[in-house]
């Protein structure tokens, strides 16, 4: 949980605070915060607050919560105050990252996972300087694993939409498979076994790449799935039958109306279960490919798409993936398609490290640095 904040004084605590409002537009400096603080009352923020900045796939439909279901959706929240707590459910298992006023690394971990059907109040953080502060929930886990009900937060203090930071400059979409969901990107040692505690899609190549552009991302992604054929040979939740919806794997799912985001770049990460199924059919992916980039580019006519391979395929099975994703580019500018582009991360090779040698944090960063490099490069992004 939060370690509460050292006691530095108040007079410390008072500039902290005047610092961080000087960015949000709002004039804090004639407040008595220490007043505030000994007269404050706990206060209900609602999921649909305009004091709350939602990223990610929503479905506002069922009731009085947003189901948030795909990795790197977040909520991040603006308040003047101490304390935070969030109500929440999630019937089956999933983790959420937390960042504190703008961290670069998410102070800690929450789980949830509670088996009974009702929201759970769950504290976020407390014994905070008395204050502006910003705080960001993040899913870390993929959207196979479990949903995030999200009723809203109740803040030891007032909600204040101006704290929110800026928007990011850009818009990413990322899809693809257990790469792109961050899997083992923390896993801490050699030969440990898949957990999914291990997953996290903020320091996969993903959410490392998106980091470094200030681009929000939508990540869609499915671990053990491919555009043809899934890595144990079946056809099930392909993620071109997936990427219409909010999730996958729940009766929660619902069709996701497209016209609500429209990212500036789609970037597209697959094969490599394609390829380790053994029983892939060239003819059968390039086909797939094509229709799979139509499909996303009917919903988003202005994006560019980047059809990406690797990290983890080799030898003959890199060299046959680089060369169909080539094909099926020269394909679809035949067609007419425009706005293509081809990248290549360099392969992990051999190393034993993490399951099934998923890139680990460190290698995901070294990714995230060349794809970011060449997309400033690409589309004249600073």
């Amino acid at each position: 949980m939060w370690r509460k904040a050292k006691d530095l004084g108040l007079t410390i605590a008072l500039l902290c605070s005047l610092l961080l409002c000087s960015c949000s537009g709002e004039d804090y400096s004639s407040i008595d915060f220490s007043k505030e603080m000994q007269e404050t009352e706990w206060s209900w923020i609602p999921y649909d607050s305009d004091a709350l900045r939602i990223s990610g796939r929503g479905d506002y439909e069922k009731g009085d919560f947003v189901v948030l279901m795909w990795s790197g959706s977040s909520v991040t929240v603006g308040f003047v105050g101490a304390s935070l707590e969030a109500v929440v459910w999630s019937k089956k298992i999933a983790y959420l990252d937390v960042f504190v006023d703008g961290e670069e690394d998410p102070s800690f971990m929450i789980k949830l996972y509670f088996p009974e059907d009702n929201p759970t109040t769950v504290p976020v953080v407390s014994g905070l300087p008395y204050g502006p502060h910003t705080v960001t929930l993040y899913k870390r886990s993929e959207s196979s694993f479990g949903d995030w009900f999200f009723y809203g937060m109740r803040v030891l203090g007032m909600a204040k939409k101006e704290l929110l930071p800026p928007p990011p400059e850009h818009k990413i979409e990322f899809v693809g498979n257990s790469i792109t969901c961050g899997s083992d990107a923390l896993v801490p040692a050699l030969g440990v076994d898949f957990d999914l505690v291990y997953q996290d899609a903020y320091y996969g190549y993903a959410g490392q790449t998106a980091k470094k552009l200030n681009a929000e991302a939508h990540i869609i992604c499915s671990s053990g799935h491919g555009i043809y054929i899934n890595n144990d040979g079946t056809k099930d939740l392909l993620l071109p039958e997936v990427y219409g919806l909010t999730g996958t794997h729940s009766s929660m799912v619902v069709e996701w109306d497209h016209s609500q985001w429209h990212p500036d770049v789609v970037v597209i990460n697959l094969g490599t279960n394609d390829f380790a199924s053994g029983q892939n059919d060239s003819a059968q992916f390039v086909n797939a490919t094509v229709d799979f980039v139509r499909q996303i580019r009917s919903f988003h006519p202005d994006a560019k798409i980047v059809l990406l391979d690797g990290p983890m395929l080799v030898r003959d099975y890199l060299a046959q993936c680089r060369q169909d994703l080539d094909v099926a580019k020269d394909v679809l500018e035949g067609m007419g398609e425009k706005d293509l582009y081809r990248f290549s991360f360099e392969p992990k090779g051999d190393s034993p490290f993490g399951f099934y040698f998923h890139p680990t944090k460190d290698e995901a960063a070294v990714d995230a640095e060349r794809m970011s490099a060449w997309m400033r490069s690409e589309f004249g992004w600073n």
